[in-house]
């Protein structure tokens, strides 16, 4: 063990004080001069640990044993917890993870953007979820072995192939907490094998979505291709049986290696093809969404009511705005908000999710909207002749927006512009592009999800003069 005056090599193991959270989830702490972050600690505990990697300016470290508690700290509600790669922060109390997401966001921005730390919101504890346990409206489960051995549940922590074997997870409603060990007992039986990164196989992905306004339950068993599917109607058979409120089986096939949890190709379903969400908005006016097997919804409805929102109070919308919704997805915030403004004109790259934003337009018979297909990336393909707006959305993936529709936004010169990000380095980066003509006025961190470090942010920049 080293002392307090011994220089820190790999393997040392000390004893440390967590002074704060790092962004990510780490701790952080201090050690000879050098900054040591510390994977599973809780801001204010002593522990004793150990030394993984050594950098010139910092280290990793894991934890051994905590040597005094925390006031932040509390038990974790899930026996999977600290195995499962899902929370990083049951052990610590949603009050405290409210206050440090909203600090860590703040310094990012500071920090990487020169934002100022005077504006509005800034430095707040970000906005908490409704519920911090059964929020989730999806859940992806992932698929490993074989026969007996077939596993079927979440990512172990720090591994990218290893599948941790869970029943269900606490995150879920009640009401889907039997389908993850239906449909692993099913799949195991069938003796067929889960797919491996390039080696073939048979199973790949489960994912369950409830609808938290009608209760509605949608599975989409993801699998490879095969000649023969015929075992998955079995599965179907039986779910139906035994889950009351399913309204949707899916199953879709994938031939491509990368990880994810959408299917390529249908090929069958059987019930509604969709379910349908309801936000509502301040006024009480319900907005609702239908959602496919494939369709991007926001993981946490009770949050994604409370973003939009905030969204529109800090947009502040009138009546005579067009907004244009860019990355509008199947129409979000872009439909929350066009009560009240003129005109909503929704972008999108992907033709299949822009006719899902049309058909939930007519679902709230909403008639200043328009949708439209365009490559956000490419400055040539975005969409032109349209009229000026007044107010630009933009809600792009954690790469942020490309760089020729930061271009073109500079072009069209809106008066303000709403930057919905989920990752504040890139958040950051754009607010500092787009600076030449615009500043921050108004932010603030919302928390749609509990017990993880990502957080979402909503900036209001407003064009000089």
């Amino acid at each position: 063990m080293t002392n307090d005056n011994e220089a820190l090599s790999r393997g040392s193991i000390f004893e440390c004080e967590i002074e704060s959270l790092a962004f990510g989830g780490k701790g952080i702490a201090r050690h000879d001069g050098m900054t040591v972050f510390v994977d599973r600690a809780v801001p204010g505990q002593k522990v004793r640990c150990e030394v993984t990697g050594l950098k010139k300016r910092f280290a990793e470290a894991r934890r051994l044993e905590v040597l005094c508690a925390s006031e932040q700290e509390q038990e974790p509600f899930c026996a999977h917890f600290g195995i499962c790669g899902g929370c990083l922060h049951q052990d610590m109390t949603y009050e405290s993870q409210l206050r440090w997401k909203g600090r860590q966001v703040s310094e990012t921005l500071q920090r990487l953007g020169k934002v100022s730390a005077e504006i509005p919101g800034m430095g707040e504890s970000a906005l908490g979820s409704p519920a911090s346990e059964g929020f989730r409206n999806k859940m992806e489960f992932s698929f490993s072995g074989q026969g007996d051995g077939l596993r079927l549940g979440f990512k172990v922590r720090g591994s990218e192939t290893e599948v941790l074997n869970v029943g269900s997870c606490p995150l879920l409603p009640e009401s889907c907490t039997e389908i993850p060990a239906l449909v692993r007992d099913y799949c195991a039986a069938t003796g067929l094998e889960a797919y491996r990164h390039g080696r073939g196989g048979y199973w790949r992905k489960l994912v369950v979505r409830i609808s938290h306004a009608t209760g509605e339950i949608m599975v989409h068993l993801i699998t490879g291709p095969a000649k023969s599917h015929g075992r998955i109607k079995g599965l179907e058979k039986l779910l139906f049986e035994r889950v009351e409120q399913l309204k949707t089986f899916a199953h879709s096939t994938r031939k491509g290696r990368a990880d994810l949890a959408t299917g390529e190709q249908l090929v069958s379903l059987c019930g509604e093809p969709f379910i349908t969400e309801t936000l509502k908005r301040s006024d009480g006016i319900g907005v609702s969404y239908r959602i496919s097997p494939n369709s991007f919804f926001q993981t946490n409805s009770g949050g994604a009511e409370k973003l939009y929102r905030r969204s529109v109070e800090i947009a502040g919308p009138c009546a005579e705005d067009v907004v244009f919704d860019l990355f509008c997805g199947s129409g979000g915030i872009g439909l929350f908000m066009a009560r009240d403004v003129r005109k909503v004109i929704g972008i999108e790259i992907s033709g299949e999710t822009v006719l899902s934003a049309r058909e939930n337009a007519k679902l709230n018979w909403l008639k200043n909207t328009e949708y439209m297909v365009g490559n956000l990336t490419r400055e040539e393909d975005f969409p032109r002749d349209l009229p000026a707006p007044d107010l630009i959305i933009v809600d792009p993936p954690r790469s942020g927006v490309p760089g020729p529709a930061l271009e073109r936004i500079l072009d069209l010169a809106p008066k303000k512009i709403l930057y919905i990000s989920c990752n504040p380095a890139t958040l950051a980066r754009d607010s500092a592009v787009l600076g030449t003509e615009y500043s921050m006025k108004e932010f603030s961190a919302v928390d749609m999800f509990p017990h993880t470090a990502h957080v979402e942010c909503i900036a209001l920049l407003t064009r000089a003069g």
